[in-house]
């Protein structure tokens, strides 16, 4: 925004944020007339509204281009980068179901029949333009190597679970899948699981099983425990037939 006026600076902060005022974004210099600023003291005061909004629970940052968006947006108005994909499908559907209804409706059909049969067009622009179907430019994709943190805003590396930063969350299912992995590492092979193992036939098999991708640690000890446990009954059988 360097090459910008100081007029032009002012309304993108208004649409952007629709928070501040001219006197809480640049206190008294704005009392009387507006006057003249610099590309630095503008940029410096678009960073400061950035850290209060920061602290706004209202409002986040797209992830794309890191300009302010509301928390419950689907869809960055600045870069049409989708934000939420799955509030976009359902804002999708309702507006289609929406526009089934119009389109089906006793009054839209009269009027296209109308319409059809003398050329009178009775169906108001109004509606056309609200019901049209338009292509929509929405992307999936970051578009450029810098990826932002959708809550402070600050640059984060596109692979980052946690924002260094603010330590927000940007990948819970990554970030729950490191905890897994986590716990599972330090998984330690319990009494309960020795005994139950070592004593029920074929107990020891099941968790080795169930242990035996994320929980090595685990999975040998229950697997020795069941093949102690088969060894002995096999014994016992031998023992039994034997002595009749």
């Amino acid at each position: 925004m360097p090459n910008q006026n100081f007029n032009d600076e002012q309304n993108i902060i208004d649409v952007a944020y629709q928070t501040a005022t001219d006197e809480e974004l640049f206190g008294s210099q704005t009392q009387a007339q507006p006057q003249q600023h610099t590309a630095d003291e503008n940029e410096e005061a678009l960073e400061e509204l950035a850290r209060e909004v920061m602290l706004d629970p209202e409002r986040c940052f797209c992830r794309n281009c890191g300009q302010p968006i509301y928390r419950n947006a689907s869809v960055c108005v600045h870069c049409h980068y989708v934000v939420n994909p799955v509030a976009l499908q359902q804002g999708q559907r309702l507006v289609r179901a929406r526009r089934e209804k119009y389109e089906s409706s006793k009054l839209t059909r009269i009027q296209r029949f109308v319409h059809n049969l003398t050329g009178i067009d009775l169906e108001p622009d109004s509606q056309k333009q609200r019901w049209a179907v338009r292509k929509q430019d929405y992307h999936y994709q970051t578009t450029g190597r810098q990826v932002y943190c959708t809550n402070c805003g600050c640059i984060v590396d596109p692979n980052a679970t946690v924002c260094v930063n603010c330590n927000y969350v940007l990948n819970p299912l990554a970030l729950r899948r490191a905890q897994l992995a986590l716990r599972d590492k330090k998984a330690k092979v319990t009494r309960k699981e020795l005994i139950l193992s070592a004593l029920i036939p074929g107990h020891g098999f099941k968790l080795s099983k169930r242990y035996k991708a994320n929980r090595p640690q685990v999975a040998k000890p229950c697997l020795i425990a069941g093949l102690a446990n088969t060894a002995a009954l096999v014994i016992a059988a031998l023992l039994f037939f034997a002595s009749l």
